[in-house]
């Protein structure tokens, strides 16, 4: 069987699609002819092109989250209407929360929640009700197949088929070692997607991947794409401690909770020690309402502890907010930009919340309310404009290490973006300039 695996077109910043194509085609490879195409930045009339070029007899789509369903359902269509009568399967996050409009557009099947053996009993087995974790559509009416159980062991899947997916366009390479998140937060779809299950692969085996990205690839900046790589701090402790002898990256980026790093302070340094030098922080608010409402209740004063710690370890920090949760107001939002600056962070992001498909907050489509997205872009710009954050960069941009590299791109992005006003601006152009001088 002839299978091409596809990211459709799409607007997408960081293109980890790929990435989760590659993890699925090593679990089939064996038993059907695969081809990975990443159309991200094709015309879809481009991208049908691609798809159907050595004739396939199935097309795997994938959704990285609830923003690639629109993207998804625009090039089923397309496939469709360029006559493309073989077998459409869409999979990903965004195809499990909402199925029914892939289904509508041409999707012969919707794959629920992990891919791996879901998509290989399809292939050996044809598309039935009797195959477990599926969506599927008969007579316009909207099927669920049995829940397909997670897979007990990720020290038991093979390597991506990073042959298939070629060279990561932004030169960094993902890295998966643990999937889901034993929080609870109820804003968020990952345990829709994963049960509230955390599963890790072994810090053996990971120190393991790690040096074969680095000496077989040549990977100099690697993605940790887990949703919460600290989930178990003693787990990071060991993974760092197979990491001693090398070789490593030049930095891991990962996603963690300050609350989980407060349990084991002394994971910090480690971190350091092995390259994960830029952390993202999930804040979402440090109002205690709020906090409480979404099940996520870290305090101010902890965040900012983990913050410092990060910080004098010499680790990039991003802190991410939510705009828009329900019961916020105006004077609650109004605090937000301080809260950003005060607690210490080297970036920062506001995303506009979003009601997900499945999760507790479900509500209407999923899709953020047009004012918080504008407000979450605006909050984003008059942090980036802060003088006092604008400082801290500029502080260390002077050091010679990732975090003072990391800072100087930063402040090189705002100058190329032309977001500063003229005397910030030309503040920052000639401190980048010393220290280009001076290097």
């Amino acid at each position: 069987m002839r299978i091409n695996l596809i990211k459709p077109p799409e607007c997408s910043r960081m293109n980890f699609g790929c990435f989760s194509l590659a993890v699925l085609a090593s679990a089939v490879r064996d038993i059907a002819s695969i081809k990975i195409i990443d159309a991200t930045n094709l015309t879809i009339e481009e991208a049908v092109s691609a798809a159907v070029k050595d004739t396939p007899d199935l097309i795997g789509v994938t959704t990285m989250g609830l923003a690639s369903v629109g993207p998804a359902k625009t090039f089923l269509r397309a496939l469709r209407s360029a006559g493309f009568n073989g077998l459409l399967i869409t999979g990903g996050h965004g195809a499990s929360m909402s199925p029914k409009v892939l289904l509508e557009s041409g999707a012969d099947a919707v794959v629920c929640g992990e891919g791996e053996i879901t998509f290989r009993e399809l292939l050996q087995r044809g598309i039935s009700e009797k195959v477990s974790g599926l969506y599927l559509q008969r007579d316009g009416a909207l099927i669920k197949t049995p829940q397909r159980p997670l897979i007990q062991s990720l020290d038991s899947l093979q390597e991506p088929a990073r042959d298939l997916a070629g060279e990561p366009p932004d030169g960094i390479f993902l890295l998966e070692t643990s999937r889901g998140c034993p929080h609870g937060c109820t804003f968020c779809e990952t345990t829709r997607f994963h049960g509230r299950r955390w599963r890790a692969r072994s810090p053996g085996l990971v120190a393991e991947d790690i040096r074969h990205l680095v000496s077989s690839h040549g990977a100099v900046i690697i993605q940790i794409a887990d949703d919460n790589f600290m989930a178990s701090p003693e787990r990071a402790q060991r993974i760092c401690e197979s990491l001693r002898d090398g070789p490593l990256p030049l930095f891991f980026l990962f996603s963690a909770r300050s609350d989980d790093m407060l349990r084991h302070p002394e994971i910090i340094a480690s971190l350091s020690t092995a390259r994960f030098l830029r952390a993202t922080i999930g804040v979402e608010t440090v109002n205690p309402e709020l906090a409480q409402s979404i099940r996520k209740t870290i305090t101010f004063e902890q965040h900012k502890k983990a913050f410092a710690a990060l910080r004098e370890a010499g680790i990039f920090t991003v802190a991410s907010f939510i705009v828009g949760l329900p019961g916020e107001t105006e004077e609650m939002r109004s605090c937000y930009l301080d809260t950003a600056v005060d607690i210490g962070a080297d970036a920062a992001r506001f995303l506009p919340f979003q009601p997900l498909p499945g999760t507790p907050m479900e509500s209407g489509t999923g899709e953020p309310e047009p004012l918080c997205a504008e407000y979450a872009v605006r909050l984003t710009r008059e942090f980036e404009r802060h003088i006092t954050v604008l400082n801290r960069l500029i502080e260390a941009s002077e050091k010679p290490d990732v975090r003072g590299m990391l800072a100087r791109a930063s402040l090189h992005r705002r100058l190329r973006e032309n977001i500063l006003d003229v005397c910030n601006a030309a503040m920052v152009q000639k401190k980048l300039l010393e220290l280009e001088f001076n290097s």
